[in-house]
């Protein structure tokens, strides 16, 4: 079954493309989508949460894919990019949002060609945006995660995610697996059940059988000693960080192998936690646990063997390592086969 099928099946109406590393096969995911999209006709929004389809990575200097639209397709995008399209473009609106390519532009292909898209920078902008191509008749959104910005698999924005992965995501394969494994595993954290609850709350807060309490922080950051001392060794508690969750916090807790086992840590959604493999496989090991409030639906993952600037590897045999260690959840090496994922001895 083709990524574009599982979209189908699932009638998600809106899908980011995110990658844990630039060249990791992003582009080459969404032109795929937007090929297999042909048959049926369907009419597809387009945005970026940051900038990409430009000929050259603007960091690197080295070429890459550019985005490929076909006629009718309604795009959110800076108005810098409009001129450096190869499809003509007719702008539509103005969103008043603003980024360092100019305004946001809802813009239409009057035919096909390649693209350049900037979107807005901020999600709550990007949610607009969505609405926005949707109410304009768009049966399904794609948001490319350009510069490695996760940040658009945030399930407030994107009803499903797909993660391209690949040689640039590690210096070696085993890094590679460990890291692809831990952004999927950190996407799919089960719903705590005190959701409604702690969606408003603007501190740290602690949670036991005795009740709910707020701590005098707004964040973890810089408090990592302080958060742990008020808790307890004997009895179960949970702990909801609202902020960003990092290894500070998490390194703390390993420390203290008594609380650590008693500890569920409670994050808004995954884009939240900025952990480590390894100290996140340390923190659960101990006996850790983690919720969040909204996980990321992880409809694929993507693979790209090779690398424009280190080791590059035999692509079936990749692979088939990733499928492997990712299964049953369907992994595609698009430069290989579009039409299904791949299989593993």
């Amino acid at each position: 079954m083709r990524i574009y099928d599982l979209i189908k099946q699932a009638r998600f109406r809106s899908v980011s493309v995110v990658g844990l590393a630039k060249n990791a096969g992003k582009t080459v995911t969404l032109n795929s989508i937007i090929k297999q999209s042909a048959g049926d006709a369907v009419l597809l929004g387009l945005s970026s949460i940051g900038y990409d389809g430009e000929k050259l990575d603007v960091l690197s200097r080295l070429a890459k894919p550019r985005i490929a639209v076909r006629e009718g397709t309604l795009l959110a995008t800076a108005a810098d990019t409009i001129l450096r399209a190869t499809a003509g473009l007719e702008i539509l609106a103005a969103t008043d949002f603003i980024t360092a390519l100019g305004e946001v532009l809802l813009v239409r292909a009057r035919e096909a060609g390649y693209v350049e898209v900037a979107g807005p920078d901020s999600l709550a902008e990007m949610r607009q945006c969505i609405e926005i191509m949707h109410n304009r008749g768009c049966e399904l959104v794609l948001v490319d995660g350009a510069l490695d910005r996760i940040g658009s698999a945030a399930p407030t924005i994107t009803e499903a995610t797909i993660v391209a992965t690949g040689a640039v995501a590690g210096g070696s394969l085993r890094k590679i697996l460990t890291r692809t494994l831990h952004v999927v595993a950190l996407f799919s954290l089960p719903i705590a059940t005190e959701k409604s609850d702690l969606s408003r709350r603007q501190n740290l807060v602690h949670i036991t059988a005795d009740g709910v309490s707020d701590l005098p922080f707004k964040s973890a950051l810089g408090h990592g000693a302080a958060v742990v001392e008020h808790a307890s060794s004997a009895t179960p508690y949970k702990l909801f960080v609202p902020g960003a969750l990092t290894d500070s916090l998490v390194s703390e807790l390993t420390h203290k192998p008594k609380i650590c086992k008693n500890t569920t840590l409670i994050s808004p959604d995954p884009t939240h936690i900025f952990c480590s493999p390894e100290v996140w496989q340390k923190f659960l090991s101990l006996g850790g646990r983690a919720e969040v409030l909204q996980n990321v639906k992880v409809l694929a993952v993507t693979v790209n063997p090779t690398s424009p600037v280190g080791r590059s590897y035999a692509p079936k045999e990749f692979a088939a390592h990733l499928a492997e260690a990712l299964a049953p959840l369907p992994v595609y090496d698009l430069f290989l086969d579009e039409d299904g994922p791949i299989g593993y001895q």
